[in-house]
């Protein structure tokens, strides 16, 4: 593909490529092509800046297609040259072309970018071709390469290190059993720096992830799963302890700010669209309101109270970043670029463990919320993942339990804030769930 060529697409060309998919911001009011680069003949990378209430540059693989190929309920395509170019999300074989490239490692250059492959010595498993898309809609785009490796494009570029390979390559070259092992870090280098542009770690076949596995499954079954998933959960952030830092003054205050921020967004964007949420929703959105200030000045206190120390963590932790073995019961552990909506630098930095346990239990409550199990099933299973969490702490820890702590119900909160905003910028009709979280939040 001439990748010279993208360069003289509009803005409005760009939209209407990209508009609605999940990854893409959804009030975007332009974008522009800043760099591009051929992959095989038929497919190119791309970077486009997005302009909008929260700027940022977005990641794509276009590739050629048949005209027939990607159309679905409507015809989502560019003329490029003269022929039809579509997003690989409309044509997932189309991540085949970057197989090669992957798995021997290399670069590919064009106007404003070029993208590097570096494998990390770690092997292959046996596969062969093709390329699959997993996951459905997401932040990201993950597919299988020759049943062999999992490919993650990033959709959102920024410059600096980034934790979804910096954690992959320590937790790799540690042999640590609950994460597959990377096997290829993608980045992409502009004039403005290098930065993460996917990853590819082993694929392991037979897993199921546990949203799947905890939507319809009743609790004594989910709760024996979450006590073993709690010990994954321990196990992982005692490996990443050791990069530990005590918590300073300083971290509690940086914490407070950022949940009042997170909040402060959150509410503002509730308020200006309450009325386009559906009328059961409403009285929720008010009590949310109504008592937002006092659940953020409780939820303050402790972080700016908050004692210990500070690791690299997941940093996005939910059901489905984790995924069960039906065979043994063991949980391995992926995905971890944080939170996809914060600033990269915030997300590389030490935090509170006590995060990915609050993420966690947020995702049992929406699993609660969306599979019908309701008040009981959540509490039943969040139990069981907290005593599996406190009971694998091995002698010495210098990590605190979770049960019952505190800091743990403020970052509950803070993780429901997030939640709530999120939703209403990408899943508005999912709002109802960090609504119904933060209604009750405390009682």
């Amino acid at each position: 593909m001439d990748a010279a060529a993208l360069f003289g697409l509009s803005s409005g060309t760009w939209l209407e490529l990209l508009a609605g998919r999940r990854w893409f911001p959804a009030r975007a009011d332009g974008a522009r092509l800043v760099g591009a680069a051929p992959v095989g003949e038929a497919a190119a990378l791309a970077l486009l800046a997005v302009d909008g209430p929260r700027p940022w540059v977005c990641q794509a693989l276009l590739v050629e297609a048949g005209e027939r190929e990607g159309h679905g309920e409507e015809d989502r395509s560019l003329r490029v040259g003269g022929r039809r170019v579509v997003e690989a999300d409309d044509a997932p074989g189309a991540f085949a072309a970057l197989a090669p490239l992957l798995r021997a490692g290399g670069a590919v250059a064009g106007p404003g970018a070029t993208w590097t492959a570096s494998p990390t010595g770690a092997a292959w498993p046996a596969g062969g071709d093709g390329a699959r898309r997993v996951g459905g809609e997401q932040t990201n785009t993950a597919v299988v390469l020759g049943e062999a490796g999992l490919f993650k494009l990033l959709r959102r570029v920024e410059v600096g290190p980034h934790p979804e390979l910096e954690l992959g390559r320590l937790l790799t070259a540690r042999g640590f059993p609950h994460v597959p092992p990377l096997l290829t870090a993608l980045t992409v280098e502009t004039a403005d720096g290098v930065a993460a542009a996917g990853s590819v770690h082993a694929y392991l076949p037979g897993r199921i992830d546990g949203w799947t596995r905890a939507i319809g499954q009743g609790a004594e079954d989910m709760s024996r799963e979450a006590a073993s998933l709690g010990a994954a959960t321990r196990a992982l952030h005692e490996a990443l302890a050791s990069d530990r830092r005590p918590v300073r003054e300083a971290d509690g205050a940086r914490w407070a700010a950022a949940l009042r921020a997170t909040a402060a967004g959150a509410l503002g964007r509730l308020a200006e669209r309450r009325e386009l949420l559906a009328l059961r929703d409403r009285a929720a959105a008010r009590r949310v309101e109504a008592r937002g200030a006092a659940l953020v000045a409780e939820a303050e206190a402790r972080l700016r109270a908050a004692s210990g120390v500070k690791t690299p963590i997941h940093g996005d932790y939910h059901l489905g970043q984790v995924l069960l073995d039906p065979r043994d019961g063991g949980w391995t552990i992926h995905d971890f670029e944080g939170e996809p909506s914060r600033p990269l630098v915030e997300r590389g930095r030490r935090q509170l463990p006590l995060r990915d346990v609050a993420g966690m239990l947020r995702s049992i409550a929406y699993a609660a919320l969306v599979g019908g199990g309701g008040e009981a099933w959540e509490r039943a299973v969040s139990a069981a993942f907290l005593a599996g969490y406190d009971g694998a702490a091995p002698a010495g820890s210098a990590l605190p339990p979770a049960q019952g702590s505190p800091l743990l119900a403020a970052c509950v909160v803070w993780r429901a804030f997030y939640e709530l905003g999120y939703e209403l910028d990408y899943r508005p009709e999912h709002a109802w769930i960090p609504l119904a979280g933060l209604a009750t939040a405390g009682e």
